[in-house]
């Protein structure tokens, strides 16, 4: 994981220069913060719409983890619907989630997603966190840095 997380960094300086990009199709990738010892990453396909503050809708998928306490969470795949409010690049986001799985870390499908980050125009990077906000059940939640590339 160390490898790939360098590589995307590494490319981060070459990609600031872009312009930058107006809604639409971003892609992107990041770790995810380890429980009982075991981290994993993310991968995302997001659309953003077109006002000062978008809505961003986003598919993505959380890796698998093989060594946690309760034992192995297989793949999450989960569909969100956020708004981001926007501020000289700054961003902070909310919304609605729904996960394929019910799980250690995500006791429940309904899920909220929470999100702050900078966008540099076509690349932008964020902290997420994935909860059930504490409505039910376990609320572990998956946290994760996300940098994510607009088409």
């Amino acid at each position: 994981m160390r490898p790939l997380l360098l590589a995307v960094l590494a490319g981060t300086a070459f990609l600031l220069g872009s312009r930058p990009a107006a809604a639409g199709l971003e892609v992107g990738l990041g770790p995810v913060d380890e429980i009982d010892g075991e981290g994993s990453w993310i991968a995302t396909v997001s659309w953003l719409s077109e006002q000062r503050h978008p809505w961003e809708y986003m598919l993505g998928v959380i890796g698998s983890r093989d060594m946690t306490l309760s034992g192995p969470t297989d793949d999450v795949a989960f569909v969100s619907v956020s708004k981001r409010f926007t501020w000289r690049g700054w961003f902070a986001q909310g919304g609605v989630a729904w996960a394929d799985s019910d799980n250690e870390v995500l006791s429940n499908h309904f899920q909220f997603q929470t999100g702050v980050g900078y966008d540099f125009g076509r690349l932008s990077v964020s902290l997420r966190h994935l909860s059930n906000a504490n409505t039910g059940g376990r609320n572990r939640g998956e946290t994760w840095a996300l940098v994510q590339y607009g088409f």
